[in-house]
């Protein structure tokens, strides 16, 4: 399962003594999903300040008003469970630890390289 795979992950890094992020991007092509999944491996220093820089990345995104919510906290709840079935997003994940959600309205706009 996609759980087991980043637990291995995470402690994979962490015997390097890295932190690690799990980026997803969800675009809906013609109704054809087109999913990425990444872990970026970061130095710990990096990796304390990243909930940060994401936060404020995805609130300044370029969707001055936006349908749905701009930031959707994943701290207690699976991205699936908080995402409205069918709509692109972009979410992000700090090591074991839930991370954040955004629902993309405009998939022209939003950049697809937006995590890294």
């Amino acid at each position: 399962s996609k759980q087991m795979f980043r637990n291995a992950l995470v402690k994979m890094f962490e015997s390097k003594d890295l932190d690690c992020v799990f980026l997803e991007t969800n675009m809906s092509v013609k109704k054809r999903y087109h999913m990425v999944y990444e872990c970026i491996p970061l130095p710990k220093e990096v990796g304390d300040v990243a909930p940060i820089y994401f936060k404020k990345a995805i609130m300044e995104s370029d969707e001055e008003w936006s349908m749905n919510k701009k930031l959707i906290d994943l701290s207690s709840k699976d991205v699936r469970k908080s995402v409205p079935k069918g709509l692109p997003y972009f979410s992000v994940d700090f090591g074991l630890q839930g991370g954040f959600a955004h629902v993309i309205e405009d998939q022209h706009k939003f950049p697809y390289y937006f995590g890294k």
